[in-house]
């Protein structure tokens, strides 16, 4: 789509206007709880260690971790997950816009840990670099055409007979079991309106699963999360495999 489409259609202003809001949230959250700092919250309130756990868990079984393997976290925040595979892995690399989140994921990280800010839609890395890519909680940042060129981008740096996770993922279908009430539908039209968006963008998963095999990979399933995990009732994981 040419320059002056993509802008008049809003999806550059919502992308842009998310890189906008971690930057500063990160900066004026460094003190906070450290789920409070990536806003992985239910009621306002962080996720209870147990469920902490049991998503960590539910991450684990699906990347298939082998010693030997290097790992590819992308966006990964202030690296509450990333954190609990640094010794599931030879070598683990840790992406995110924020150089206040990168520095949390670096203190005291072993020597097999490389953490540096940079955006998701343009970093680069070369041909079959990792084993596995994890991306949690992230796509919904990206509009629509920028997802597309991420999976063409990683199936290429993705080694055959590896392993992506898409975790969290807002479910397109499902939106209104989130957008629940009078109150929220209105805050979530007013949004739109100004070029914003709650939660970020929602995808279908026959969207993805389509796209998926667009960009070459050889098998794409969508997970529905256990009813325990606390935005079941409108996100879902995507696992490929290359």
């Amino acid at each position: 789509m040419p320059l002056r489409g993509r802008m008049e259609t809003g999806e550059w202003r919502m992308t842009d206007y998310w890189k906008s809001f971690w930057l500063t949230h990160a900066k004026e959250n460094q003190n906070t709880e450290p789920q409070l700092q990536v806003l992985r919250t239910l009621n306002k309130q962080p996720v209870e260690p147990d469920v902490f756990a049991a998503i960590v868990d539910s991450v684990v079984t699906m990347l298939e971790p082998e010693p030997d393997n290097n790992l590819l976290d992308l966006c990964c925040g202030n690296g509450l997950i990333t954190r609990e595979l640094f010794n599931r892995f030879r070598n683990v690399t840790a992406v995110d816009l924020s150089e206040e989140f990168i520095s949390q994921v670096s203190s005291g990280a072993p020597d097999n840990v490389t953490a540096f800010s940079a955006d998701a839609r343009t970093v680069e890395f070369p041909a079959k670099s990792f084993d596995r890519i994890l991306l949690y909680a992230g796509v919904q940042y990206l509009s629509e055409s920028e997802t597309v060129e991420l999976f063409i981008r990683m199936r290429r740096w993705i080694r055959e007979g590896g392993v992506i996770m898409l975790g969290d993922i807002p479910d397109a279908t499902r939106k209104w079991n989130f957008f629940n009430s009078p109150e929220r539908e209105r805050a979530y039209f007013e949004a739109l309106r100004e070029g914003k968006s709650i939660v970020g963008n929602w995808f279908e998963p026959g969207w993805l699963e389509k796209l998926s095999h667009h960009a070459g990979f050889v098998s794409a399933v969508t997970k529905l999360q256990p009813q325990s995990f606390p935005y079941q009732h409108y996100r879902f994981d995507l696992v490929l495999k290359s």
